[in-house]
């Protein structure tokens, strides 16, 4: 998974109470076995999750070879406060954005004070090198 290395952003897709799909972009830390996302705690998507764990992320370039990875995932829930849990690397990853919002770690972790860890169950690539279009 070369993009949850080097990508700055991925694209969680939980569900609704209605069935319909919720998207957003999340800042992300990557471990090499599971994405963890902070959240405000009473945010859509961690009311979603409670609800229906299963996701799908989506990451990479939509450039001209369309380099997209898919990855269903189950999310949970963390019972920890984000101080706990966020890691030094995502800190340092968004530290110019983090500064451009006024967001020190400490504030960060008290507005995103919900950590969610997604742990992948099935990786589907998307496009990529070699992929042609279909006139």
């Amino acid at each position: 998974m070369r993009a949850l290395e080097h990508h700055p952003v991925v694209w969680l897709s939980s569900i609704r109470p209605d069935g319909r799909p919720h998207l957003l972009p999340l800042w992300f830390h990557w471990d090499g076995a599971a994405i963890l996302v902070f959240s405000k705690p009473h945010a859509q998507k961690v009311r979603n999750l409670r609800a229906d764990p299963r996701v799908m992320v989506a990451i990479g370039d939509t450039g001209q070879d369309f380099d997209v990875e898919l990855i269903e995932a189950k999310a949970e829930v963390l019972c920890e406060p984000t101080e706990r849990v966020v890691p030094e690397a995502f800190v340092a990853k968004y530290a110019a954005q983090m500064s451009l919002g006024g967001l020190s770690r400490k504030r960060f972790s008290e507005v995103y004070a919900q950590p969610i860890r997604i742990r992948p169950t099935r990786y589907l690539e998307w496009g990529g090198p070699g992929w042609t279009r279909v006139s």
